[in-house]
């Protein structure tokens, strides 16, 4: 259990990091940099990776109910939908604050909709242990979001910027949706792990066949990815900036973004594997809290939270409340 422990920590890392790359990636529009990220991070980093590790991955794809490919490609469509919005609110609201409020939601719902879903219920103990964490969780993502309301009330009483209340609104809202959308993305995965299952079944190292779950969600999250962005890119005329001035840097960010974006999930997928019966639930929980705190430092180091004294200590104090979380939710994978 402790090397998925480790991966999961890797997985965070990752996590927690690929949104820079959704910063500052001019000449791009952000269509431009979007359909390269679905090209190269939804769809050709994951079935290559699987491909590498299980060459017949298909196979067990086949072999699979066709109610739990189009149950699991549609809570990847809807992570699409999401990821979608999550770009849009990091231009918004800033890497922080999207984090916050998008990985709190995704995490109590992404990790607790399947215990229901699949009856997967542990123990009394572990189980109210279990709810605690995210409970303690959902409060310091409430303390991380008022941090960011706090700051934008300084920079409007100040005048030191233009107000961006309207943005700052319809900024949360976005995250918030996204959040639900994120955590739909674990939906999905649970349920995929059924091609996993006849996998192992025939001889496949679980550890390896995890990433075959990733394949099959993430085939919805493509197509509303990839679809918005392609229809943004022509109607715009986007395509020019692939050549424009510059454009080296661009493409370099964005498959670094890419890149790591699925090592994200392809580390969190062997840790499920490892770490027992609720591995998709606990991991959910620690891939997304830690994640939120490797964001905020990103966040701290970018600047974003220069000048605002008292958000900051607010800030800080939400990420103390995660790492609590992390703890509870460990101790309630060991109960299990």
């Amino acid at each position: 259990m402790i090397y998925g422990f480790l991966l999961l920590l890797l997985g965070c890392f990752f996590q927690g990091s690929f949104g820079l790359g959704m910063k500052k990636y001019q000449p791009f529009s952000w269509e431009a940099f979007w359909v390269i990220f679905s090209v190269v991070g939804i769809l050709i980093i994951p079935a290559a990776w699987t491909w590498i590790e299980v060459p017949n991955f298909f196979s067990y794809i086949r072999q699979t109910s066709g109610d739990v490919l189009w149950t699991a490609a549609f809570c990847g469509f809807l992570w699409g939908i999401s990821s979608i919005m999550f770009g849009k609110a990091i231009d918004s609201i800033g890497v922080s604050l999207t984090y916050g409020v998008n990985m709190g939601i995704s995490a109590s719902f992404g990790s607790l909709i399947p215990l229901f879903i699949f009856g997967n219920i542990p123990a009394a103990g572990s189980f109210t242990v279990l709810l605690i964490g995210a409970a303690i969780m959902l409060a310091g993502v409430a303390v991380i979001t008022r941090a960011g309301l706090l700051k934008e009330k300084m920079i409007t009483a100040s005048g030191s910027g233009t107000s961006r209340g309207g943005s700052l609104t319809a900024g949360l809202v976005i995250a918030s949706v996204a959040g639900l959308g994120s955590a739909a993305m674990n939906i999905g995965f649970s349920f995929a792990n059924e091609a996993v299952d006849i996998a192992v079944a025939d001889g496949v190292p679980k550890i390896s066949a995890s990433l075959i779950s990733w394949v099959i969600t993430l085939s919805g999250g493509f197509i509303a990815n990839f679809a918005y962005a392609f229809i943004l890119l022509i109607k715009n005329k986007s395509y020019k900036d692939y050549v424009a001035k510059g454009a080296g840097t661009a493409y370099a960010k964005a498959l670094a973004t890419a890149l790591i974006w699925f090592l994200a999930l392809g580390f969190y997928a062997k840790a499920t594997a490892l770490l027992g019966p609720l591995g998709a639930v606990v991991g959910w929980l620690i891939f997304n809290g830690l994640a939120l705190i490797i964001s905020n430092a990103w966040g701290l180091k970018d600047g974003e939270w220069k000048g605002f004294a008292a958000p900051k200590k607010l800030l800080l104090r939400g990420n103390a409340i995660l790492i609590l979380s992390w703890i509870v939710v460990g101790i309630a994978n060991s109960m299990a």
